[in-house]
């Protein structure tokens, strides 16, 4: 099955914007293909949106996140091109140790963060 991830990518307003901007623009330089499969890909994902400030959540839980697909490379390029209090990415691995988070967007709209914890009964 190969190794998967739970994926958060919360964006400001700004970002959801530019984000669809950025849709537009692959349009004219990728294959009508290429951006249908991003598009759905991004439709795939448990998605949330603050009427308020236009922030956009998009979680996929239990998927492969290898930048060499298509779509997550897309993501990742895009992720990499806003300031970092536009957007939260966080990333879970299947290894205990395998978190990632990048972006500032800590006081977001829809309160995305890891949690760790011990728990006992």
């Amino acid at each position: 099955m190969g190794y998967v991830s739970d994926v958060a990518l919360c964006l400001s307003g700004t970002a959801a914007t530019r984000l669809n901007e950025a849709l537009v623009a692959a349009r004219q330089t990728m294959p009508t293909t290429t951006c249908e499969d991003i598009e759905r890909f991004l439709k795939s994902a448990l998605q949330g949106t603050d009427t308020d400030s236009g922030g956009v959540l998009y979680f996929w839980e239990t998927i492969k996140w290898y930048d060499e697909f298509t779509e997550v490379g897309f993501l990742n390029r895009f992720v990499t091109s806003l300031d970092g209090e536009e957007y939260l990415f966080l990333r879970i691995g299947e290894d205990h140790d395998d978190n990632v988070s990048t972006g500032w967007m800590y006081d977001n709209p829809f309160d995305v963060r890891i949690v760790r914890e011990i728990q006992f009964a």
